[in-house]
């Protein structure tokens, strides 16, 4: 899903086994730089209309920043964007800490920059619930994210060493999904983003906060490595400097991010033990 100044919908299929995909990938020419714009590849936290949205201010900075064209795209879902990554579809990459280490280790992508913030998901329930604190969960339903997002998976790894019986967790297709789940009484409490639970309380969302998941890397912006070295150090230099001046702050404060640091791949090896997780790795799903 292609996004220049509106979206518009991709028409290319393009199944592929990962693995297969990181073969034929480094037998591909790199392609020419300066000749055209580049894609940003953003992945699917929200649906595609509200992240063009709400990151069409940072598409314009980078692209004054770059004095380049930014055409930024994203997804329908996760394993798509995982494998549209793998073929070498874009040029910079905005994507999960799991992710981002996945797109590191293929060799074709490098880490340029991180959020300034570590990476945490809120537990939350109905502000009315009688439930106080985390251990009261055991037995109940959480609603998460779709099972793949790194905020589920901690969030799971965390309760289930806190619960004795179990909880029962319950995917959804996006972190509002699960709140929402909540509020309608189909789950007892939700692990869902920091973002997404104060986006909701500002909406005056009837939620509460009960508890936190341990911190881990937080999203990632990584840069093609057949593209050259000074795309990659004008792209770090622009989101790392964003803070710096009234521009910058204002895209920062539009988009709702805390601002970036310079990264690199060995950032994100705490990530390392949730991709043996993500089952659509494993699997030839003929997604488009």
């Amino acid at each position: 899903m292609p996004h220049s100044s509106s979206p518009r919908r991709s028409l290319r299929i393009l199944p592929a086994l990962f693995a297969g995909l990181l073969l034929c990938q480094s037998l591909a020419a790199a392609p020419e730089a300066g000749n055209r714009p580049l894609k940003m590849g953003f992945f699917p936290i929200i649906s595609a209309i509200a992240l063009f949205k709400r990151f069409a201010p940072l598409d314009s900075y980078l692209g004054k920043e770059l004095q380049s064209e930014i055409v930024m795209e994203t997804a329908r879902d996760f394993p798509t964007f995982v494998k549209r990554t793998a073929q070498r579809q874009y040029d910079i990459v905005v994507t999960a800490p799991h992710f981002a280490l996945l797109a590191a280790d293929s060799g074709q992508y490098r880490v340029v920059a991180s959020l300034r913030k570590d990476l945490v998901g809120y537990i939350v329930v109905r502000a009315d619930s009688p439930i106080r604190d985390v251990t009261e969960l055991a037995g109940k339903r959480i609603a998460t994210p779709p099972r793949p997002a790194i905020i589920t998976q901690s969030g799971m790894d965390y309760l289930n060493r806190q619960l004795a019986p179990p909880a029962t967790f319950l995917p959804h297709k996006s972190h509002n999904a699960a709140y929402q789940a909540v509020l309608g009484g189909d789950a007892d409490a939700a692990v869902v983003s920091v973002n997404a639970v104060n986006n909701a309380l500002r909406k005056g969302l009837p939620l509460r906060r009960i508890g936190s998941t341990p911190p881990l890397p937080n999203m990632a912006v990584l840069v093609a490595t057949d593209l050259p070295p000074a795309v990659g150090q004008r792209l770090q230099q622009a989101l790392v400097g964003m803070d710096k001046t009234p521009e910058g702050r204002a895209v920062l404060k539009s988009i709702g991010f805390p601002g970036f640091r310079a990264a690199d791949n060995a950032d994100y090896e705490p990530t390392r033990p949730y991709l043996a997780r993500i089952g659509f790795l494993k699997t030839d799903a003929r997604t488009p």
